[in-house]
């Protein structure tokens, strides 16, 4: 099932101050039995020796043309520091869930400038600007002024079918546009902000170590 990462922007606050919350710790069991024990140990072991894992943070690339991107967005702090650098990029593309909001990621995006054919024509020419699964639920992109069509393709689950979305979108030569794609999806704004609450945790206790 595709990730669903955290809650819309009027719930940030409440998901860092989730994330920032002492998790409660259960009351520990001692087993006597000594098969049991070096099952744990051994378990405890393998456990320790497994590479530890951490939200992808944003992502800075180019496209083929040479266009700058930005990608990511999982947890409230990437999505603060991508908002302070949104200036600097022409398109917001934003992936979410609907009906609840909750933010997605793992959306293959593909991008397409369309021009006329020839001056004065109304047939048209489509060059591929981009083709990529995001890896947060923004993208950040600096494309020239023009006229270009964003799809995304979404499946939910394993069962469901692909989703595909598409949007035109026109390019001034100031400002930025904004597309926003919202997909039927059963993820939620709770279990959002349990994972991104968990993804932060995560995060700082891998810098502690």
């Amino acid at each position: 099932m595709a990730a669903a990462l955290a809650l819309p922007a009027c719930a940030w606050a409440q998901a860092a101050a989730s994330a920032s919350a002492p998790a409660s710790v259960p009351a520990v069991q001692v087993s006597t039995d000594p098969a049991r024990a070096a099952a744990v140990l051994k378990a405890a072991a393998e456990l320790k020796l497994r590479p530890r894992t951490a939200p992808v943070a944003p992502v800075r690339a180019q496209t083929a043309a040479g266009y700058k991107l930005l990608s990511g967005g999982v947890t409230a702090e990437d999505r603060v520091a991508m908002q302070a650098e949104r200036a600097g990029y022409s398109l917001w593309v934003t992936t979410v869930a609907k009906p609840s909001g909750a933010f997605l990621a793992d959306v293959d995006l593909q991008i397409e400038r369309i021009a006329p054919a020839k001056p004065g024509s109304k047939a048209t020419t489509r060059t591929l600007v981009l083709q990529r699964q995001l890896e947060g639920p923004w993208l950040l992109l600096a494309l020239p002024p023009g006229s270009y069509e964003v799809t995304g393709n979404f499946r939910d689950s394993a069962t469901q079918p692909v989703q595909t979305l598409r949007q035109r979108v026109t390019i001034a030569a100031k400002g930025q546009r904004e597309v926003v794609l919202r997909f039927n999806s059963e993820a939620d704004v709770d279990s959002a902000a349990s994972a991104a609450a968990a993804a932060s945790a995560a995060a700082a206790a891998a810098v502690r170590r």
